[in-house]
């Protein structure tokens, strides 16, 4: 929105009668008006010092901290000033032109609109000067002196003015009319006062007094024209010429937002199509009602909430959509949502919030950063999980900016929403001081009307009656009646009040009614339709499936668009639907759009958007009534299995089927699709799982499609963007199973396939779904070889030729462990999770930071020298505490800064924050519960607990052994050894009750182990464990037993969305229940130390435990597919079996058998150094160890590895500082030989690095503080002490093998290789580094043609939580030639990439290989020269393979690639023959560069919003 500042006028604050509306301008965002006000009464008796520089300064200081401006950075400001505001506004402009601190607001002044502005001064204020001065009432104005002509002020003003004019818009316009000043008349402010004179000034007169140039009559007053029509052109300046700068940034966000959303189907479709059908003049009475407006005024204590109901097809919808209109036409933020319960989109809380947040997003800035801060922190969002969505979204984000005007959320429909009983009660707890008004519309609900007394949620309700719509049918009727054959005026007026009186209200009845009256052609027609017509919807429906019937040949092509159009997951286009018929019937209807209202007698339009709707839920819910007595009644199980079939038949078609070959050429080339295929690809599941479990075809069906086509129905899906429709998918399939497993046998190869299927798809999704995003072609030659082997889709697809081939893995099955983070020297102790981050809580007083998704380090925060044992984040991931036993912090983890800490002096049990994060509470074992302001840490009152069972006057009161807080229900509870468990409200700070696990009630009790809430309202449960074994939930209100299981858990956790609970025990052991009914889902087992805490991610799927020294990370497939597995269409969804639980056993390994170091040697041999200190030889065909070649010792790790090929020498080390050299020979058989040591020696620091130079003849060994020179033939050395470095590199960087590189610490030398004195650089590279801040450097590597050194790299990456900048230098030998155009360091500088690499590999050829954030292997070419930053993409790293430890890569001379994973290998063989060009978009220096596929190709053409996605090809 652009800023128009309304400038100062005459006496007093001014009164703005210009109003421009976005649709009067053709602007098409909101325009915010600001009045700036001064005290310029003359008339006052009291003096004033005040002049115009103090005015001016004024109003900058006010635009400067204006929130309205400060919240909408780099949108324009335009000033409209009346007389000397003109003057204020000036000043204004030369003192922030003049000020370094407001540059960046003086850059956004656009114009400047002066209204009889005195430049020059003006003479009437000479006389006003000496009537002051004569005056013995009224006292002097300084600012009256300023305007005198030619004053000291006007001329500095106009002077200074000129020198800041530049790239200002400048309008003047001057006044015609004589003023009456009393005595005299003229003009106030002469004309040529009024205009400045500069070139690029606009003039206009205006025909109006002084007074006037700023008071218009009337919207026709020509003066008024006159500024609104050059108000409109500054519009459209600023469109076409400013925001047009910023329109493509917007753009880009808003379409990140609306796939981050899932926002495919905009709402404005729903808004533009009632609009369309509402006739102007209607549903005024309802927005001219006194109630109405009071509600919209939003003053004083009028209740936030309208709600509208009415009987069905009553207008509802219409009016919601009319008061959207009439609120953006008022230039105020309005968001909308029409449920409907057909659409499976359109008909839940969550996909409203999302809607919600992004229509806000679209016009308020702060709310579009504060959604894409959620995207860019990797904040992942549940489309079903309406509970995190409004707590991550609109609490903790939208609702925390600031809301100058009321806005307003319309809502239509709300009983169509399967959920809405959630809705209410998120409302209540909206902050008062929210300026938020929400109109709600719904049929009579008496379900609503109790929800909102049980929230105390006040509401104004009004109920749509006949007579508050008969007008507006009357308008609708009247409108229509001259197209049906009658004449007489009067007998219109008799037929409007007929159709009138039996409409009963009903718009639906009378539109249909006055549909078959088009049809008649007299007037006793009309008579015998209106005799016959039923009054009643269903009667009248039933009529019109009888006249359908009575055209024989149009019966299967009514019953099938109905079967499509009712069953349909999501209204079909017109195009989608004729594909669909044509499948269905063998049957081409060329005009379907003509042929569906007329054949299936209007129960079914077409809307503007072509797509084909009912005209009315009521036709849905009629057609599938089970009574329903006609040939086009809707069975829901048999027409969901026909939908099911003809989607299985395209998907099984030959247009799906999968190229067994690499795409080769150019990769955009893609077959056309049918306009049928992203509805079967996308939602076949809905129907299968809403089909009959006896059908046998459609598991055969099943099986054809996973046998053939899945993998191009994979690639599909993934080019929309959205993987969740994979995961749904297999949820429904594995709802439906399980279904059908109790009606027929679970057994045979085809069962086998599906549900094989149904757990790869799980897996695939969570293991590679940000790679199969990437680039969803990979689905066909990436993805299957990195599966493990017993998987369905490695054993189907492993034969694919010319595909990547993986060797020397060991995953037979697929691992739920997705990651495991190791902390040396401590233990880990806490742990917490929210949003994009979780942190964990260490012995040694540390915190660490970790994205969730990635689990890369993000950061450190020392809490002190007590061990953190408690963390809790905020509703958002900003805030965090910690806590150890008697100290706790507050931090702000995005500026790793402290808000502030306290001491407490006994030990904490639990803490947390209340909904809001206005308050922490913390609960001790001295029986109170403290509380803190968030804010500034100021204390509270305490609240005193107690067992309830003792005296409460005691001296010695029990102390609790376990406490939890829930801020989301505001309840505490408390536990207290062998005792029930105590229940207390801390927003009334009441007692509630207790818990007794044994009834009758037993002392002592259970021992109480652990407790944890869950943090879903709608489900009110506790979950406590005990000593003997037993899990339990109970409901925290009444304190009544809800379900019991044996379970031996030690720690408890509870998902975000309430849905899952996981324990653990002190075996290690995790299972994972349903926490509403304790049905064990899942089971990990391992032999491993006492788990001390689980927490979830937001994702509700993946989860950490603490265990020892390390993190666990989990994603468990089961508990993907146990939410939302239920089937409200079908009648055998209540009968589905209880699947096995799946146990999982925890894979290990031999820790001494960890590889710690890899080199490549010859073309298929790689040799690695194990955590035992042995050397093994690994044969790079098979990933297989073949041989021990030797050992440096028992259990003494290898540290480094250094091979020479010139003279096969290995150099090796280890971690006690010991090296050797050794000549490594093959035989004849094929077996390595090592020969004796050359060297075998010892250094007294860790060896950091070690280098051979080429020609085999001396060793470089690099510690902290000294660099030693061997000879290695005479084992002499040269030792060279350096200061105490932080990072440094060294690399050979000659021909002659006499020169080395030394990087350390940002500052590069040359070395020579004999002596290590230092030496001038060679010729042949012109390596510099620029003086500017440099993080310690991670690698420096170099590669060779022949004997001759022709790149080196060098690679600095920041430290986690650091701020300096992670940097990419590559220096090539080719690029001394081209110096003279650039330096060396510009063309070495690849800053720009360098947030895209994760580590740097090697070199391949010319080729520099890394690994990029995202885990794929990536290449730059050092002797290509390109004017764009541009990389090439090959293959990834599956996520588990890299996501924590140090990575060890080596590369072959054939271009395979070796990573060490746990106590092997794994080694990619063909993976650099595909290529994917990437180009770097340097768009902000201040955001991390943005990575483009040069190679797109076409996607789906009926998905516009599908972003496109490339392909890989073949570089052979």
């Amino acid at each position: 929105c652009t800023d128009y500042e309304a400038g100062p006028g005459k006496p007093g604050v001014p009164q703005t009668t210009l109003v421009i509306s976005g649709q009067e301008s053709g602007f098409q965002q909101t325009l915010d008006s600001n009045i700036y006000g001064y005290n310029a009464d003359w008339g006052e008796k009291k003096g004033s010092v005040l002049n115009i520089d103090d005015f001016g300064r004024g109003l900058l200081g006010d635009i400067h901290t204006s929130p309205y401006i400060r919240n909408s950075p780099g949108n324009p400001i335009v000033f409209i000033a009346h007389s000397m505001g003109g003057l204020v506004v000036k000043k204004a402009c030369i003192l922030a032109k003049h000020d370094p601190n407001l540059n960046e607001l003086a850059s956004r002044f656009h114009s400047i609109y002066f209204l009889a502005t005195p430049h020059r001064g003006a003479d009437s204020a000479q006389l006003l000067n000496r009537i002051l001065k004569a005056s013995l009432v009224f006292n002097a104005k300084d600012y009256v002196n300023d305007l005198i002509p030619n004053s000291r002020a006007i001329q500095v003003i106009t002077d200074d003015f000129r020198h800041v004019v530049h790239g200002l818009h400048l309008w003047s316009f001057y006044e015609t009319v004589k003023t009456n000043m009393g005595v005299s008349q003229g003009l106030v402010v002469e004309k040529d006062s009024a205009t400045l004179g500069f070139p690029e000034e606009r003039v206009q007169p205006l025909n109006a007094d002084h007074r006037h140039v700023c008071k218009f009559k009337d919207a026709s007053d020509n003066n008024y024209l006159s500024l609104r029509n050059a108000f409109i052109l500054t519009i459209d300046q600023i469109e076409k010429k400013w925001l047009a700068l910023s329109r493509a940034g917007f753009n880009d966000t808003m379409r990140t937002l609306a796939s981050y959303l899932g926002q495919n189907d905009m709402p404005d479709n729903d808004l533009s199509n009632l609009l369309d059908r509402q006739m102007e003049g209607t549903c005024e009475w309802f927005t001219s009602d006194a109630e109405f407006r009071i509600w919209r005024a939003g003053v004083g204590k009028v209740p936030k909430l309208l709600w509208l109901s009415g009987k069905p097809a009553t207008g509802k919808s219409t009016i919601a959509a009319h008061v959207v209109r009439q609120i953006r036409d008022s230039n105020l933020g309005c968001s909308y949502f029409f449920f409907k319960h057909g659409d499976r989109s359109k008909s839940s809380v969550a996909s409203m919030l999302r809607s919600f947040a992004y229509q806000m997003a679209s016009t308020n800035p702060q709310i579009r950063a504060e959604i894409a801060s959620m995207h860019d922190s990797g904040t992942s969002i549940d489309a079903d999980d309406e509970r995190t969505l409004w707590r991550s979204a609109f609490i903790s984000r939208i609702f925390r900016t600031d809301f100058h005007r009321p806005y307003f959320w319309v809502i239509d429909a709300l009983d169509e929403c399967g959920d809405f009983n959630c809705f209410l009660p998120m409302l209540a707890k909206i902050d008062k001081s929210i300026p938020l008004q929400i109109l709600m519309t719904s049929r009579p609900s008496s379900v609503i009307q109790t929800l909102l007394l049980q929230e105390k949620l006040p509401a104004l309700a009004k109920e749509m009656t006949a007579e508050s719509s008969s007008g507006d049918i009357w308008s609708v009727l009247e409108a229509n009646t001259p197209f049906l054959p009658i004449d007489d005026p009067a007998a219109c007026q008799r037929l409007i009040a007929r159709i009138l009186d039996k409409s009963n209200g009903c718009f639906l009845w009378a539109s249909l009614v006055l549909k078959e009256l088009e049809t008649t052609h007299s007037e006793q027609q009309i008579q015998e339709v209106l005799d016959s017509v039923p009054s009643e919807m269903d009667n009248l429906y039933t009529r019109i499936l009888q006249n359908m019937a009575v055209v024989p040949r149009n019966q299967k092509l009514a019953q099938a668009i109905l079967r499509w159009t009712v069953c349909a997951v999501r209204p079909l286009t017109v195009e989608e639907l004729k594909e669909a018929i044509r499948l269905d019937l063998e049957e081409v209807v060329p005009r379907l759009e003509r042929a569906v209202e007329s054949v299936c007698g209007h129960l079914i339009h077409v809307d503007r958007q072509s797509r084909v709707q009912l005209v009315h839920e009521t036709v849905r819910a009629f057609l599938i009534k089970d009574d329903l007595a006609s040939e086009f009644a809707i069975n829901r199980i048999r027409e969901h299995s026909r939908v099911t079939d003809v989607c299985l038949q395209y998907l099984c078609s030959d247009e799906m089927r999968s190229s067994r070959f690499r795409r080769r050429g150019n990769p955009t080339r893609t077959a056309k699709r049918s306009a049928f295929a992203h509805y079967a690809c996308v939602h076949f599941s809905e129907h299968v799982m809403r089909s009959s479990s006896s059908n046998d075809n459609q598991v055969v069906a099943l099986d054809t499609f996973f046998s053939n086509n899945v993998l191009t129905w994979v690639e599909i899906v993934a080019q929309g963007g959205n993987l969740y429709f994979l995961t749904q998918t297999a949820k429904n399939l594995k709802a439906y199973m399980e279904r059908r497993a109790k009606y027929r046998s679970p057994l045979g190869h085809q069962v086998h396939m599906v549900n094989s299927w149904i757990n790869d798809l799980i897996h695939v999704v969570t293991t590679f779904g940000r790679s199969l995003l990437l680039s969803p072609s990979s689905i066909h030659f990436l993805i299957p070889p990195v599966c493990p082997r017993n998987s369905i889709i490695y054993q189907q697809y492993r034969e694919y030729p010319r595909c990547l081939e993986v060797v020397g893995r060991a995953e037979l099955d697929w691992d739920d462990r997705m990651s495991c983070i190791t902390f040396s020297e401590c233990k880990a102790l806490a742990v917490a999770c929210r949003d994009s981050r979780f942190v964990v809580g260490l012995s040694n007083g540390h915190v660490v930071l970790y994205h969730t998704s990635t689990c890369q380090e993000a950061g450190h925060l020392i809490h002190g020298n007590d061990a953190v044992r408690f963390l809790e984040f905020g509703s958002t991931n900003t805030l965090l505490v910690s806590a150890g036993r008697k100290n706790i912090v507050v931090w702000d983890i995005v500026a790793g800064t402290r808000l502030w800490a306290t001491t407490i002096t006994h030990p904490l049990l639990t803490l947390g924050f209340n909904e809001d994060d206005t308050i922490l509470m913390a609960t001790t074992v001295a029986n109170n519960t403290r509380f803190w302001t968030v804010a500034n840490g100021e204390e509270l009152e305490k609240l005193f607990v107690f067992d309830v069972d003792e005296d409460a006057s005691d001296t010695y009161q029990r102390p609790p052994t376990h406490a939890q807080i829930c801020g989301e229900l505001n309840l505490l509870a408390v536990g207290y050894r062998q005792r029930p468990i105590n229940m207390w409200d801390l927003e009334d700070r009441a007692f509630i009750g207790q818990f007794h696990k044994s009834v009758p009630v037993v002392y002592p009790g259970p021992l109480l182990v652990a407790m944890v809430f869950n943090p879903n309202p709608d489900m009110n449960l506790v979950a406590a464990s005990y000593a003997d074994g037993d899990l339990v939930t109970f409901d925290p209100w009444s304190q009544r037993q809800h379900a019991i299981t044996e379970a031996n858990a030690h720690v408890l956790a509870a998902s975000s969305d309430g849905a899952t609970l996981a324990t653990g025990d002190g075996s290690g052991t995790i299972q994972v229940y349903d926490f509403e009914t304790l049905r064990l889902l899942y089971r990990s087992t391992a032999y491993d130390f006492d788990i001390r805490a689980i927490v979830f991610a937001s994702s509700n799927i993946r989860f950490f435990d603490i265990r020892g020294d390390h993190c666990n990370v989990w994603e468990p497939s089961a508990i993907v597919r146990q939410t939302d597995s239920g089937d409200v269409y079908s009648e055998h969804c209540s009968e589905g079996v209880i699947p096995d639980v799946e146990t999982i056993e925890s894979k290990s390994w031999d820790d001494s058998q960890l590889t710690t170091a890899i080199v490549a040697i010859g073309v298929d041999t790689f040799l690695c150094g194990k955590e035992n200190g042995a050397i093994v030889v690994y044969d790079s065909k098979t990933g297989q160890h073949t041989q021990e070649l030797y050992s440096h010792g028992t259990n003494t790790a290898i540290s480094l590895l250094e091979w020479n090929s010139s003279q096969s020498l290995l150099a090796s080390s280890d971690r006690s500082s010991r090296f050797k050299v050794r000549k490594i020979l093959r035989t004849s058989s094929g077996t390595w030989v090592a020969e004796r040591p050359l060297l075998d020696q010892s250094v007294e620091q860790a060896i950091r690095q070690m280098l051979l130079r080429p020609d085999g003849r001396m060793l470089l060994v690099s510690t902290r503080n000294t660099d030693h020179v061997w000879v290695i033939e005479g084992r002499q050395r040269v030792d060279c002490t350096s200061s105490s470095r932080h990072s440094w590199r060294w690399v050979d960087c000659s021909s002659s093998t006499q020169k080395l590189l030394r990087i350390a610490d940002g500052d590069i030398k040359c070395f020579d290789w004999l002596t290590l004195d230092e030496c001038p650089f060679p010729d042949l590279f012109h390596v510099t580094l620029r003086d500017c801040d440099y993080p310690p450097i991670a690698s420096l590597i170099a590669t060779a043609s022949g004997s001759a050194t022709t790149a080196i790299c060098a690679y600095f990456r920041e430290p986690p939580g650091s701020q300096s900048q992670t940097r990419l230098r590559l220096w090539s030998s080719s690029s001394a030639r081209d110096l003279q155009h650039q330096s060396a360091e510009d063309l070495a500088n690849l800053d720009v990439m360098a947030r895209e690499v994760k580590a740097v590999i090697g070199f391949y050829k010319t080729l520099l290989l890394f690994l990029d954030q995202n885990g794929w292997v990536c290449s730059l070419n050092a002797d290509e020269k390109s004017k764009e930053k541009v990389y090439t993409r090959h293959f990834f790293v599956p996520y588990s393979w890299h996501c924590s430890g140090k990575l060890i890569f080596a590369v072959t001379s054939k271009g395979s690639v070796a990573l060490a994973r746990k106590d092997g290998i794994a080694v990619f063989h063909r993976g650099l023959d595909f290529e994917e060009c990437i180009v770097i978009k340097d768009e902000d220096n201040s955001r991390p560069p943005r990575p483009v596929s040069q190679w797109r190709s076409p996607v789906l053409e009926n998905h516009i919003d599908s972003p496109q996605k490339a392909h890989y090809w073949d570089r052979e």
